[in-house]
């Protein structure tokens, strides 16, 4: 083993080392000046954010926790248990490293949240060009060109989950990303320079920030010791393969791969056995290993809890699994901007079943790189390792409880475009020659530029706008303001559709506070009577004198309880006029849709609530909802059924709406039975729509004259029924009619001629149900007229069954119309 011995660089390796430290620069001035102002907290178009936000909230909330005052705990939330101590809900599972990094970012700005972020998203910004830097050194010395580096890392760090999760300040996605640029960068310097030391350190200090390493090391540790192997084989005589074979097995063990791996697993465990410690010192002694939080994950990644296993079955099939590691391979091969030009699918990250095509592009991103290696001359070790590092990584994933969700975890495959553009470089100045070689290359740099800096500007501008942003800056002011006072003391927050103030962010938001109750759960609404030091909402009730009575989003109440704000809530609603009034009475608010009913009983809330958003502007709707023209407005199940909260013999129950403007909304219940929903099993619903204006009716008005002028109807009933087979539609028109007349439901069932042409699972019944309600957009009700028109399937159609009826009573009429015999 070589002595160690420090050696500071000459003038021209420092020249050469400079250069490619001209990209990480480029990059964080292309990411703070093209990125936008993209917040953490307000992305919720789109459903990769939510896991963003949580992320970083969470990384966050473990990061202002961590002091010595609680042994260095990774605690991301504290609260006060039955006797008055602290009790801690632990998120043990990943080394220290990375947190004590975001303390020390944001520990200078203490108290100002609008400023731990922006120190916060900065620390994530320099890890992320920290990684390309290393990145860059590391092909420049593989591929003998800082040309070809240049270009390789430029274009591989354009990719979707790379641009995305630049600043996501968690352990999960940069800062890992960071560490796995760091061990490279040592595996190739130990390859070329055999400086073993050098490597060790780095190895160490990555594992101080996470445990994706492993997925790095571990193909570089079995492929190297396979290669050591098959040259000792080689090199012995062939009448002494014995001999040699028991000298080649002292040899390897004392292989410095060997040696890597060895220190590699040490110091891992002794960083795990220090959450373990932690963990046994907060959980009560008899509760067993299995339930504590780091042991727990460990069981879960390997496949070894059985009861996950059997719970999530066929979602953990080889087939899915494998379509999932390619679908990451793709998604993070295009480079953002690219994707978006092409329309690749990545708004909704991880489908359930992804299918084929969806996996090709990663698939054939693997295939071409695992045959590239065999044309590259030397380095293969290194480049192999890139390449199954996103897959040695995604095996324990398999097992994950959110595997589904974590997209994140895609950006890791990056290492494989990385290896894919250097060695489709390295082969092109092959086969062009250097001059020729480098003037293209030298174009490339500039085109991988302008690649990246599209990405970095697309992910930047399609978060939130200017009015969201000025939103969170106030609650952000009035959150610091609220932290101040209640530092130290135990703290209630309700409910929990506020904005700000939701599972992924209150975590955060309240570090140095202490939680009420530590049974806390995205959705909870417990209107109960037990009082905290202080209470936090977005209720203002003046009756309960908040502290914070200048604020305008986020208020602080001292000695109040969740019951005096649901009844505060309920009396300013009984004061208001409903949107709509049936078996509850609907609320629509600034930014919610309440459900309320006084007198209730528990069998009022059994059933399943529902509330269909239709927006004025579709091109509002996020890219998942508008194939179907509507967002779902979602509650969420917790201390009530179907997350409705009891108290004083009333029932109320909240939907955060979106920001964007209704054209209608359908609000009501449904009997939930786990499968699929048919609209018999409709309870009751409601429509809430403002009424037309006058260019409106006008439009209303001409479209029901051309109908009524277009011929007979097909059927005449309670409605007249117009078939227009030239336009696939069928219409209902009458006249007079008000709201009375077009209440219920309306079913319509289309029986074709060929049963083939149906959906599958609506072959055995013989026909497909297309049953709407009246309520805009399928209806109208304008000038005493009301009017609908459905589309119908495009098979030939035999016949038409439809009619109304009230859900719960009887058919009000029906009809049936031949079309073809």
């Amino acid at each position: 083993m070589q002595p160690f011995a420090l050696r500071f660089p000459s003038v021209a390796e420092w020249r050469g080392r400079l250069i490619p430290l001209a990209l990480p620069l480029a990059m964080f001035v292309a990411l703070l000046a093209l990125g936008g102002d993209r917040g953490y907290f307000y992305r919720e178009d789109a459903y990769e954010s939510n896991i963003h936000n949580y992320t970083t909230a969470r990384a966050l909330a473990i990061a202002k926790n961590l002091s010595p005052d609680h042994n260095f705990r990774l605690a991301h939330r504290i609260w006060r248990d039955d006797g008055g101590g602290l009790a801690y809900g632990l998120y043990s599972r990943f080394p220290i490293g990375s947190f004590a990094l975001a303390k020390l970012a944001i520990l200078p700005f203490g108290g100002d949240i609008a400023s731990e972020l922006i120190a916060a998203r900065v620390l994530a910004l320099l890890m992320f060009c920290g990684a390309a830097a290393l990145a860059c050194l590391a092909v420049a010395r593989i591929a003998g060109s800082r040309r070809i580096a240049l270009v390789a890392v430029t274009l591989a760090f354009s990719g979707f989950y790379a641009v995305y999760t630049a600043d996501d300040v968690s352990n999960e996605s940069v800062m890992d990303v960071f560490g796995a640029a760091l061990v490279f960068h040592g595996m190739v310097v130990f390859v070329q320079e055999g400086r073993f030391r050098q490597l060790l350190v780095k190895t160490c200090a990555a594992l101080l920030v996470g445990w994706h390493v492993y997925a790095l090391l571990l193909p570089f540790i079995a492929l190297g010791l396979g290669g050591e192997a098959i040259a000792l084989w080689r090199s012995a005589a062939s009448g002494e393969k014995a001999k040699a074979a028991r000298a080649a097995i002292i040899a390897l063990v004392r292989s410095r791969y060997v040696a890597l791996g060895a220190v590699s697993v040490l110091f891992g465990a002794a960083l795990l056995a220090f959450n373990f410690v932690n963990e046994y010192a907060v959980y009560d002694a008899e509760r067993t290993s299995s339930e504590r939080t780091a042991w727990d994950s460990a069981l879960l990644r390997f496949g070894l809890n059985a009861d996950f296993n059997e719970q999530r079955g066929d979602e953990l099939g080889w087939g899915k699994f494998i379509r999932r590691q390619f679908y990451r391979a793709g998604v993070s091969f295009v480079p953002y901007s690219v994707a978006r030009a092409v329309g690749y699918d990545f708004e909704t990250p991880e489908p359930f079943d992804i299918t084929l095509a969806q996996a090709a592009l990663g698939a054939a991103a693997t295939v071409a790189a695992l045959g590239a290696l065999a044309l590259a001359r030397g380095h293969r070790l290194l480049l192999a390792s890139a390449v199954l590092f996103g897959f040695c990584w995604g095996f324990p994933m398999r097992y994950s409880t959110f595997e589904r969700y974590n997209y994140f975890e895609g950006v890791f495959y990056l290492w494989l475009a990385l290896a894919l553009f250097a060695m489709a470089m390295m082969g092109a100045r092959r086969l062009l020659g250097e001059r020729v070689g480098g003037r293209v290359s030298l174009g490339l740099c500039a085109a991988a530029a302008l690649v990246f800096s599209l990405s970095v500007f697309h992910a930047g501008q399609r978060d939130r706008d200017a009015a969201e942003a000025e939103r969170e800056k106030t609650e952000m002011a009035e959150i610091s303001a609220i932290r101040e006072i209640t530092r130290g003391k135990s703290v209630e927050i309700f409910p929990y559709h506020n904005k700000v103030i939701t599972k992924f962010r209150k975590s955060y938001y309240t570090a140095g506070s202490y939680y009420a109750t530590g049974d806390f759960t995205f959705g909870d609404f417990p209107c109960e009577p037990r009082r905290s030091d202080f209470l936090i909402s977005h209720y203002r009730d003046d009756s309960l004198n908040p502290l914070t009575p200048e604020h305008r989003f986020v208020f602080l109440y001292e000695g109040a309880s969740p019951l005096d704000l649901c009844r505060a809530e309920r009396r300013r609603l009984e004061a208001s006029e409903p949107a709509a009034r049936s078996v509850f009475d609907v609320y629509l608010q600034e930014s919610s849709l309440t459900y309320l009913k006084a007198p209730c009983e528990p069998s009022d809330y059994e059933a399943r609530f529902f509330a269909y958003y239709y927006p004025a502007d579709p091109n509002d709707l996020p890219a998942k909802d508008r194939r179907n023209g509507y967002s779902k407005l979602r509650g969420w199940h917790a201390w009530y059924p179907n997350g409705v909260s009891a108290f004083d013999g009333a029932c109320l129950m909240t939907l955060q709406t979106p920001d964007y403007p209704a054209a209608a909304i359908r609000a009501g219940q449904w009997v939930w039975s786990g499968e699929r929903q048919w609209e018999a099993d409709i309870l009751w619903e409601a429509a809430i729509a403002p009424p037309p204006d006058a260019e409106a009716r006008a439009f209303y008005e001409k479209t029901y004259q051309d109908i009524v002028s277009s011929g007979e109807p097909a059927a005449r009933t309670a409605f007249d029924l117009y078939l227009d087979l030239d336009r696939n539609t069928l219409s209902y028109l009458k006249a007079p009619c008000g709201e009375d007349d077009a209440r219920g439901r309306f079913f319509l069932s289309v029986h074709p001629v060929d049963v083939a042409d149906l959906p599958e699972d609506r072959r055995e019944i013989g026909h497909e149900s297309l049953n709407f309600t009246f309520a805009p957009p399928a209806g109208a009700i304008f000038d005493g007229k009301c009017m609908a028109t459905r589309q119908l399937p495009d098979y030939e159609i035999a016949r038409i069954e439809t009619g109304q009826w009230i859900p719960g009573g009887d058919r009000l009429w029906d009809a049936e119309i031949v079309v073809s015999d």
